[in-house]
């Protein structure tokens, strides 16, 4: 055979092949990224809140910004920054040594947490798109909060942690160990629902300012500092003495329910993109 006829039939076969099956691209990308932004709901533990005798659980709101991406088929890091309130009142107790006490706080604080996620269905060799409908999750991290707890006396909010209540200084940021549960619910083809229980544990004793002792009353300097570290007196009780029992020294927590909404990008922030494969479709 001639070189021309055996390029010709060469052709000839490529040919019949290209006309036998055609190849179009579906223009997917496999997105592993997502943003999510959403809501809550918390309630603080600690001195001031106990569920077994208090008459009501006192709730704050919380707002969250995550960014997600996913490292392996079942596993994702992420990124939050959330605000969120807390409270507690010894008011709500029915011990009778926590309503003498009559110690009470609220705040608002800003948290940022770098966290794991395992997914328990991995993600799926078609991508994104073919993600499983409830995909269940378990978190655990690290991050840190503000720490700003304040009381009201007289209709006026107090900053408590300048004050120096029972004579110990505490820095306006703390280190907090996130950890919970979740479910990632498809919605449509870029968007997803997250339902999630989230428990973090504060490695701090002064999200409410109570832990210790307390002070002196002749060492304060401001009266209202006086009148903000030991409230018996409002219910006319005698006043503590130094060095009884504020508090009894445990770090405080926090729960939190919320829901957020997440899309996934088209582009990651973490190396050029979250595109790992072109889907390609083969038709006859």
């Amino acid at each position: 055979m001639t070189k021309s006829r055996f390029l010709l039939l060469l052709f000839v076969i490529v040919s019949k092949s290209i006309m036998g099956q055609q190849y179009t691209t579906t223009g997917d990308f496999d997105r592993i990224s997502k943003a999510t932004f959403g809501f809550g709901v918390n309630t603080y533990f600690g001195e001031l809140s106990a569920f077994s005798t208090d008459t009501k659980v006192q709730l704050g709101l919380s707002t969250t910004l995550t960014y997600e991406h996913l490292f392996t088929d079942n596993i994702a890091l992420r990124g939050g920054l959330s605000v969120y309130s807390i409270k507690g009142a010894d008011s709500l107790s029915v011990e009778t040594a926590r309503v003498q006490r009559n110690l009470s706080f609220k705040a608002t604080n800003i948290e940022f947490t770098a966290q794991a996620l395992y997914y328990v269905f991995r993600h799926p060799y078609s991508g994104y798109k073919d993600r499983a409908f409830a995909n269940p999750y378990f978190h655990l991290g690290l991050g840190v909060t503000t720490n700003k707890p304040k009381a009201t006396l007289a209709g006026t909010d107090y900053e408590l942690r300048p004050m120096r209540l029972e004579g110990i200084e505490y820095g306006t940021l703390a280190l907090i160990v996130p950890v919970g549960m979740g479910v990632n619910i498809f919605i449509n083809r870029n968007i997803d629902l997250q339902v999630e229980m989230q428990y973090t544990a504060a490695l701090t004793k002064y999200l409410d300012d109570v832990s210790a002792n307390y002070r002196d009353p002749s060492s304060f300097a401001d009266p209202v500092a006086a009148q903000l570290s030991d409230r018996r007196i409002e219910l006319g009780l005698t006043p503590a003495a130094a060095g009884d029992a504020r508090g009894v020294g445990t770090n405080d927590a926090y729960l939190r329910f919320g829901f957020r909404f997440g899309y996934y990008l088209p582009k990651s922030l973490y190396g050029k993109s979250s595109i790992r494969c072109r889907v390609v479709k083969k038709t006859r």
